[in-house]
């Protein structure tokens, strides 16, 4: 989490930083509880969906099931799994962005570069 608010790349979380960070953790405890309907503590597949998807992001069906896959236990996920699901849901992203300088929702990576952002995240 640090890693994906480090804007000055210090490696330190100053206090806007750390502000910034308690904004987005009560906004996906705020989606998350919003889409816990049975107030389980977890969500269920097509909930997931549903709130990843209002977080802004498309993703696929293929990629919806690789998300379950790593993050849930008996097709359902927590609260905490849902947090680092966002992690790396918006380091990806945030990544991705950069590279893709003509947002055409294309990117190019050199294999090196490619190794360096999916392993730091």
């Amino acid at each position: 989490m640090i890693n994906m608010l480090d804007k000055d790349m210090s490696g330190m979380m100053g206090f806007n930083e750390f502000k910034e960070l308690c904004q987005v953790l009560n906004g996906w405890k705020a989606t998350f509880s919003s889409f816990d309907r049975d107030h389980s503590g977890t969500v269920e597949s097509h909930e997931l969906q549903q709130a990843i998807s209002t977080m802004g992001y498309n993703l696929s069906p293929q990629a919806m099931n690789c998300i379950m896959k790593r993050y849930s236990t008996s097709g359902r996920i927590a609260f905490d799994d849902f947090v680092s699901c966002c992690v790396r849901l918006r380091a990806l992203t945030d990544q991705f962005r950069r590279r893709d300088t003509t947002h055409s929702g294309n990117a190019s990576f050199q294999y090196d570069d490619f190794i360096q952002v999916t392993m730091s995240v």
